[in-house]
């Protein structure tokens, strides 16, 4: 797990979520197993192309996802703006069509997603010079091109349906009309302009000059620098920006390290460190939970210059601590293209785009261990400290039922479903499996998460469902996997 330069402290948040438990021998009436320390990955999702940006609407909680194809795919290109439902998984639409240089449609990657429409939809990066809005619904992307200089880096813009690019020595705020492009405002920078962080509320700007290692202070009012600038230590050339709004902190990647800028002070006030053959994709921040959500990816061939697995980090926003709570990512490389992360409010669900395997992983928050219950008159009493201890098999753990030694319910056998609770009408647990059970994926097609369901290894992809109360037991080889659904305790 990446390590701050300082030590971190732990942040509870509470959810309804999934929690992983090992199960090999069960053993009856043993009490629930504890809750878990860090995310966990729920879902693995291979129908929206490849990944190369995500975003979490702010207002519809849709997940936006612009792809690319995949190579040798058959049947046509995956590229063009997909928009998932974040709790149960499935695709609510794929809008394939986007403006072409010439103006007409065409068929193209979602490269960046640059911002929320009000309500619902984004705006999002087409070819070198294309800015296109798209919401759930629509059929096909509306917006134009620009001419002259590529747009590297875009962003929301301070004023309403307005979006900052930067093309060169060029900052410019745009306006997207059903087939056109409009700059409104222009600005010349010192230097060739790199990543953005726009805060909307408070009508500022900040972009990177990766020529003079400084950030600089733009306006939204008049468009023009306010003379504030945070320098930049020695190190690589900085990748992306994020900005945490609440806290007045920039978050920066810059290679194999990752720093968190205080705005009022123009300080570095902390700074993370890849393990060896790392480096930074991304970082999400997320206000309502205080934490900042990183990708790293491998940038090597294994074994010589990296071990082809990612990282998942989770940092405390407040103390700018690591919580040690993240998950490794295996395949996440950068060989194809930088990963992505997007975050619910709240922190609940974390998503990983990762173009290198053509995936979009889901994680669930952790849950606290659950309280133990009083016992109840009913409940045997407790031997007092003076009993002796006895070796009788009456004192000790109950014989097993016929059906627990029956030998095709062994979990350890491999490729052995599991029984595992589902639940009743009224949301409490029941014996025996749902109605619905998990689906391998191989398409754009929805997940049916109506029920609970078992799940045996095949070696193949599948889709978990990523809604809470659904129930799916992997196993593979000789230990299973029980994903059983908790209620919030209060």
């Amino acid at each position: 797990m990446l390590r701050p330069r300082a030590a971190g402290a732990l942040v509870g948040i509470t959810a309804v979520v999934l929690t992983a438990v090992v199960v090999s021998t069960p053993a009856v009436g043993a009490d629930d197993p504890p809750g878990t320390d860090g995310y966990e990955q729920t879902a693995r999702l291979t129908t929206v192309g490849k990944p190369l940006d995500l975003l979490v609407h702010p207002e519809s909680g849709k997940l936006y996802v612009g792809s690319d194809t995949v190579a040798g795919t058959t049947g046509g290109s995956l590229a063009g703006v997909y928009v998932v439902d974040p709790a149960a998984g499935n695709v609510l639409n794929w809008v394939k069509t986007s403006p072409g240089s010439t103006g007409a449609p065409a068929q193209l990657p979602g490269k960046r997603l640059a911002g929320p429409l009000p309500g619902d939809g984004v705006h999002y990066l087409v070819g070198l010079r294309g800015i296109a809005a798209v919401k759930d619904g629509d059929a096909a992307g509306r917006g134009g091109w620009l001419t002259g200089t590529t747009i590297t880096q875009a962003k929301a813009g301070g004023k309403a349906g307005t979006v900052v690019v930067v093309r060169g020595t060029k900052l410019e705020e745009v306006t997207v009309g059903e087939t056109s492009v409009t700059v409104e405002r222009s600005l010349t920078l010192p230097a060739a302009g790199g990543p953005l962080a726009v805060d909307t509320a408070a009508g500022q700007i900040w972009v990177t000059d990766n020529t003079n290692s400084v950030l600089r202070r733009v306006s939204s009012a008049d468009f023009t620098p306010d003379g504030k600038e945070i320098p930049l230590g020695a190190g690589a050339a900085v990748s992306f920006l994020e900005w945490d709004t609440e806290r007045g902190v920039l978050w920066a990647g810059r290679g194999t390290v990752l720093e968190a800028y205080d705005i009022a002070t123009g300080k570095l006030v902390a700074s993370f460190d890849a393990k060896p053959g790392d480096t930074i994709a991304d970082v999400a921040v997320d206000p309502r939970s205080d934490r900042a959500f990183a990708v790293w990816q491998d940038w090597g061939n294994p074994p010589e210059e990296g071990d082809g697995v990612g990282q998942l980090a989770v940092y405390d926003t407040a103390t700018l601590k690591d919580l040690d709570m993240g998950a490794e990512l295996p395949g996440v490389n950068g060989q194809l293209g930088s990963s992505s992360v997007a975050v619910t409010p709240g922190g609940d669900s974390v998503f990983v785009g990762s173009p290198s395997d053509a995936s979009l992983t889901v994680f669930r928050a952790p849950v606290p261990p659950s309280p133990s219950e009083s016992p109840t008159p009913s409940d045997p009493e407790s031997p007092s400290p003076s009993d002796p201890a006895s070796p009788s098999p009456s004192d000790g753990t109950p014989e097993p039922s016929p059906s627990d030694s029956d030998p095709g319910a062994d979990p350890s056998a491999s490729g052995t479903t599991v029984p595992v609770d589902g639940p009743s009408a009224d949301g409490d647990s029941a014996g025996g499996t749902g109605g619905g059970g998990a689906q391998t994926t191989t398409g754009g097609g929805s997940l049916d998460t109506t029920g609970d369901g078992s799940l045996a290894s095949t070696g193949t992809d599948v889709l978990l469902p990523a809604a809470a109360g659904t129930a799916a037991l992997l196993a593979t080889g000789t230990a299973a996997v029980l994903w059983r659904r908790r209620r919030a305790t209060t």
